[in-house]
């Protein structure tokens, strides 16, 4: 009997052997009869649940509060699919270009309303990312790298109200995937993933994503969503030509560590109706409640 196919196998081989010298030696050049990668993501099955956190479990209630179901609670949204399934917030990237289009990119990382945004940030290794904090309350930004269930700090660092500040992504040898959270408000949460190349795009509304000037030849494309295991594909651009690559994930396929499975409302009983604070900008409802 074969063994079941591990897709992370030959991710973590494709970033290995491509991002390290990528990262440090792409080389930027005027991209001829380049072509055109389209596509779809989407999620079959219902996803999970938002995850739940309580108001009074952090600072700032009233301002953080804003944005609730509320019932004193924030929560956290991590799939966002439409009627159609369209997976938004699904990276989708390619590895192996070498040579190809420019890259400038310097990411933005942005808290507002006690939300980091957006949900994944694609970033390059030893470059610049901005941090803007545009609330009114002092928010502690850390990262965080991943590989193998392991967690390693990047940096961390205090943003004071109404604050923007330049930090240089670092990843250790082998590390390709990023966590970012406030150490104060432990709801505000993002991810990221290193690119070693400009041939990536972030999923839209709807699912979908296209990528363009793409020097012809064989590469590997990955969609990649921080809670499922990435899906992997091989294509070939042509000359002046556009391809299509749809991506289906299974929300049965999820992963989330049990110590982040918080589904269940807490601290019910512990604030009066009264001092729960009432959503002004966006009310949040779970899932459940939409269904």
């Amino acid at each position: 009997m074969l063994n079941k196919f591990n897709p992370w196998i030959l991710v973590m081989f494709l970033f290995s052997t491509f991002i390290p010298a990528v990262s440090l030696g792409y080389e930027e050049i005027d991209v001829k009869a380049g072509g055109t990668l389209t596509g779809k993501v989407t999620l079959k099955d219902s996803p999970p649940q938002a995850r739940i956190f309580h108001l009074i479990t952090s600072p700032n209630m009233d301002f953080c509060g804003k944005i609730s179901d509320g019932k004193g609670n924030r929560l956290l949204e991590e799939f966002s699919i439409d009627e159609k399934g369209g997976f938004n917030n699904v990276v989708v990237l390619i590895v192996g270009i070498e040579k190809g289009k420019p890259f400038n990119y310097t990411p933005d990382v942005t808290v507002q309303n006690c939300q980091i945004s957006p949900f994944v940030t694609p970033v390059r290794n030893h470059h610049a990312i901005n941090l803007i904090n545009h609330d009114p309350v002092i928010h502690d930004v850390q990262t965080y790298t991943l590989k193998d269930q392991y967690t390693f700090a990047m940096f961390n660092k205090p943003l004071t109200p109404k604050e923007t500040v330049v930090k240089q992504v670092k990843f250790r040898p082998g590390h390709y995937i990023f966590r970012v959270q406030c150490g104060v408000h432990a709801f505000m949460q993002s991810w990221g993933i290193g690119v070693g190349n400009p041939y990536f795009t972030v999923t839209s509304n709807n699912g979908t994503f296209s990528i363009s000037d793409i020097p012809p030849g064989e590469y590997d494309v990955i969609a990649w969503h921080p809670l499922m295991d990435p899906s992997v594909q091989r294509i070939k651009i042509p000359s002046d030509g556009k391809i299509e690559a749809s991506f289906e994930f299974n929300s049965q396929n999820v992963h989330i560590p049990e110590h982040d499975l918080q589904t269940g409302y807490r601290f019910d009983t512990a604030l009066l109706p009264e001092k729960i604070p009432a959503p002004t900008i966006l009310p949040q409802r779970s899932r459940a409640a939409v269904e």
